[in-house]
């Protein structure tokens, strides 16, 4: 299928209503939403935790993530499961799990995290380096930095970079170290490969067209799926979904993509869709 062409005009405009957007996004730009799972942990370390969901929420929500002022909040759903616990002087030593989830495609499960904390001594994000905190920063980091690809193209990238310089830091925690190797592949991979940076930008467009649909303008949503379509289709089909270990990384929402498409009666660009991504045909049949 040939694609048409398209110009500036009609793209610029979605990179100034997506920042805009409504609702509010100030210096608390995070809204999260954690639960902790110690069960498999012995009843004093139990109590020791009692509360502590509400101190980690504390943090994240009341740091000041990003300097950008859009104008809305973004939701972080985040579970914590500890697995195992030893005393070593005032710091109690944790073996757990982490998933973090935003409502827009993102699902990030790491089972390989490593950290101490002694809770008199109080949490903080940023400087100076805590294992605990570093883990939040880097999850949240990313959720940020897929959330701004869909602000503006490539827009995550400088979120992604602040989420590798995590990485980097927890190089010098050699007891604590556990997972950050992978974790620094992955986000490195968002940043340079170029499979990566492609469905990125195609996700921009794609979500742009989505946004002008949800507003009935038709006329400007039509070129921004064109072009993200476009972009899509000079790679991989399994690119707009991608599972690393057990996490997903939604770019591109297949089943709301077809029914925009169909709403706008783009059956040629359905059928070349079906034949593209052909282990899922069904979902672009009409």
């Amino acid at each position: 299928m040939k694609f048409p062409a398209i110009s500036n005009r009609l793209l610029l405009p979605a990179f100034i209503f997506l920042l805009i957007g409504s609702g509010t996004l100030s210096a608390q730009v995070i809204k999260s939403e954690v639960i902790l799972h110690t069960k498999a942990l012995t009843l004093e370390e139990q109590r020791y935790l009692k509360g502590f969901e509400k101190d980690v929420i504390r943090i994240i929500d009341d740091y000041r993530w990003t300097e950008s002022n859009y104008r809305y909040e973004l939701p972080i759903h985040i579970e914590i499961f500890l697995e195992e616990a030893t005393l070593m002087g005032s710091y109690h030593n944790y073996k757990a799990g982490v998933m973090a989830a935003t409502r827009q495609g993102v699902q990030i499960r790491d089972n390989r995290w490593d950290f101490r904390l002694n809770r008199d001594l109080g949490l903080h994000i940023a400087e100076p380096y805590d294992t605990f905190s570093a883990m939040f920063e880097y999850l949240v980091w990313i959720c940020l930095g897929f959330e701004a690809d869909r602000l503006s193209v490539l827009g995550g990238s400088e979120y992604f970079e602040k989420a590798r310089l995590i990485t980097e830091r927890a190089r010098f925690e050699n007891r604590f170290y556990n997972g950050w190797d992978e974790r620094r592949l992955l986000v490195e991979a968002l940043i340079v490969k170029k499979a990566y940076k492609s469905i990125r930008e195609a996700s921009f467009h794609v979500n742009a067209g989505f946004y002008y649909m949800d507003k009935g303008d038709t006329a400007k949503a039509r070129p921004h799926l064109y072009e993200g379509m476009k972009i899509a289709m000079r790679g991989s089909p399994k690119m707009m979904e991608v599972i690393i270990d057990d996490s997903i990384f939604r770019f591109i929402d297949r089943e709301r993509l077809a029914k925009v498409l169909f709403d706008l009666e783009e059956y040629d660009l359905l059928d070349n869709l079906a034949g593209w991504d052909n282990e899922n045909a069904e979902i672009y049949s009409y």
